[in-house]
C-alpha cells in the first residue's frame, strides 16, 4: 500500500508544470487589461523603484522619481521606452541590469499607447 501511495505522488508530482522548468506561458499583451495599478506599477517595484523611487530618486535616480502614477505619467515617453529598450542615445536602464524582458516592455507601450490608463 506504502509502494502505491508514494507512485501516486510521483505521478501528482511529475504532473506539476512550473517545476520542470517549464516555460511560462506566452505573453499576450493585447488580451491583457493594462493598467497602472495592476501591470505597470509592478514591473516598476521590482525593477526600478530601488533607485527611481519617490525618498531615493533625488540621491540616486538623477532626479527621476517614478514612485507614484502622478510621477510616472509626467515623465517623456521616448526617453523612458528608449532607455528601456537599450536604444542608443539613451541610458540603458535598469542601470547595471539586464534588460526588462520583451514581454515586459511591450506592456509598458501598451500602457502608454492606451492613456496611460490608471
Amino acid at each position: 500500500m506504502a509502494l502505491g501511495t508514494a507512485a501516486s505522488l510521483v505521478a501528482v508530482a511529475a504532473g506539476c508544470t512550473y517545476s520542470h522548468g517549464d516555460p511560462a506561458p506566452a505573453c499576450d499583451v493585447a488580451r491583457e487589461t493594462i493598467t497602472y495599478s495592476a501591470v505597470v506599477a509592478p514591473i516598476f517595484a521590482a525593477n526600478c523603484l530601488r533607485c527611481h523611487g519617490s525618498t531615493v530618486a533625488n540621491v540616486i535616480g538623477g532626479g527621476n522619481d517614478f514612485g507614484s502614477y502622478a510621477a510616472l505619467s509626467r515623465y517623456p515617453q521616448n526617453s523612458l521606452l528608449g532607455s528601456v529598450r537599450h536604444e542608443a542615445g539613451y541610458s540603458p536602464m535598469p542601470q547595471n541590469s539586464s534588460k526588462l524582458s520583451d514581454c515586459d516592455i511591450k506592456r509598458l507601450e501598451a500602457w502608454y499607447a492606451q492613456g496611460k490608463p490608471q
